[in-house]
């Protein structure tokens, strides 16, 4: 006994989506329909009702419909399904991050102009114009020793926390060099502020524990291994940074002369 069939209308209001969509992926060969041969209607059977949900399921993870015509498998075959969806997470993953590199761009200017309205803008664009937005991704090349290596495993069981870390030290190391290209002094107004970010930021990153302190300073030490332009920015900026911290705690009187 031949299988149930289904309608385009009716496959439209199973899946969820339209006529149009449906009849578009006939067009481009992405979900054939079965036609009737007097009246040339559109049929379709429970494997199309399946392949029609995994097309719009990868297509809801963003995927192009060209990729998806290359990817279509068949429903039992989870092995290949979970190899596509890993490719696809990784290409959302650096999507977001290029998301998140445009934020912190955002933030680090408006920051840099709110402690200063009156300095030039246009060497601050000219830092940010030539960032390379997939940076991140470099520091999954980078050996920690063994024991660092532990404590960020055992400090950091969410990565998403270490991720947030480098965000808001990214955004940090941008404003200090947006100050410093603009003559700044870190005994300043301007000076104080970033050395009082820059103070949150730490006791936020290591909450005070010894041993994820000590971990953070390997990481220093391992700072020849970073992506050339993480350590570009870091090298140019520490001083400013340096410098607004102590003149901030030195203002706290947290430190003396």
């Amino acid at each position: 006994m031949k299988g149930k069939l289904y309608t385009i209308g009716e496959l439209a209001k199973l899946s969820g989506t339209t006529i149009r969509t449906i009849q578009y992926y006939d067009k481009i060969n992405l979900l054939v329909a079965q036609r009737d041969s007097n009246k040339n209607l559109r049929y379709y059977d429970k494997n199309d009702l399946m392949t029609l949900q995994q097309i719009l399921f990868y297509k809801r993870l963003g995927m192009p419909l060209k990729e998806i015509k290359n990817q279509i498998t068949n429903f039992k075959e989870i092995s290949d399904m979970k190899k596509i969806l890993a490719n696809q997470a990784d290409i959302l993953f650096q999507q977001e991050m290029e998301i998140k590199m445009n934020l912190v761009i955002i933030k680090a200017i408006n920051n840099s102009i709110d402690i200063n309205p009156e300095q030039e803008i246009e060497p601050i664009l000219k830092i940010v114009s030539g960032l390379n937005k997939q940076t991140i991704l470099e520091y999954a090349n980078i050996e920690y020793d063994e024991k660092t290596q532990s404590i960020f495993k055992e400090k950091n069981d969410d990565y998403k926390d270490i991720i947030e870390f480098y965000w808001q030290w990214k955004q940090l190391i941008l404003e200090a060099s947006a100050l410093k290209v603009n003559k700044n002094q870190y005994e300043s107004k301007a000076g104080y502020q970033l050395g009082e970010k820059w103070e949150v930021f730490i006791r936020n990153a290591t909450g005070e524990d010894p041993e994820k302190q000590l971990a953070y300073e390997k990481g220093l030490e391992q700072s020849h291994q970073w992506p050339e332009e993480d350590l570009f920015l870091y090298n140019y900026s520490k001083d400013f940074i340096e410098g607004a911290h102590n003149y901030y705690l030195k203002e706290k009187g947290e430190i003396h002369d």
